[in-house]
């Protein structure tokens, strides 16, 4: 595994660190089971959506897609294409220890430097389509109900207030990573990451980061 990036080591000395309290560096309890807390409650809105759609148009291929498709995303995807390149990846033990997907399984090794373009389009795809499926056929729904003239009113009026509680979830998730998380994330990687590029360089230049440094700037080069 090589030298422990800074993130990694548990004993480096961070209250000495320029970047202490700009980067999410450290596993913080109370953020993360926010996040996690709130992510799950947008899960399970969406499958609420796709429940009543699927009662209200007797199809349920919807439903089923969503569920295998975040199952693979957060338990082989995702730890595959955009974890295994962030800092917290290589902290010893078989399952992540970061702030954002905590508990799921390592299952490629250490990739310290970016991700490649081909990474970072699944990732965007796949991403997109779990975070707006579910609003996605919520439209859907709705114009169904309208063209088909089924007298299903009370379906139709649980869409749409789940619906709004989609949307507001939506936006607030999205304010809490784009306005903040994203803006202090070190995994630098990430084609969401918003960490001003000084904090990129201040972290490279770390002793402890140089296995980084080199892998980055041989992608750049290359």
């Amino acid at each position: 595994m090589g030298e422990l990036n800074c993130v990694a080591d548990e004993s480096a000395n961070c209250e000495e660190c320029e970047l202490n309290g700009k980067l999410l560096c450290r596993f913080e309890p109370t953020f993360s089971k926010k996040f996690t807390a709130l992510n799950l409650i947008y899960r399970l809105v969406a499958c609420v959506i796709l429940t009543l759609g699927g009662f209200l148009t007797q199809t349920w291929w919807s439903l089923l897609l969503y569920a295998i498709t975040n199952i693979l995303n957060f338990l082989l995807i995702e730890p595959w294409l955009l974890c295994a390149h962030c800092p917290y990846y290589q902290k010893e033990g078989k399952f992540l220890k970061c702030w954002a997907l905590r508990g799921m399984p390592k299952i490629r090794k250490y990739q310290p430097g970016p991700m490649s373009k081909i990474e970072k389009s699944l990732m965007l795809i796949i991403g997109g389509f779990i975070d707006l499926f579910a609003f996605v056929m919520l439209i859907y729904y709705i114009i169904w109900y309208f063209v088909s003239k089924e007298e299903k009113i009370a379906f139709l009026f649980g869409l749409i207030v789940v619906g709004v509680i989609f949307l507001g979830l939506m936006i607030f998730l999205n304010s809490l990573l784009q306005g903040g998380a994203c803006k202090e994330c070190p995994n630098f990687a990430c084609p969401m990451n918003k960490t001003p590029k000084e904090y990129l360089r201040m972290f490279l230049d770390k002793d402890q980061n140089q296995r980084i440094k080199e892998a980055w700037e041989k992608e750049k080069n290359d």
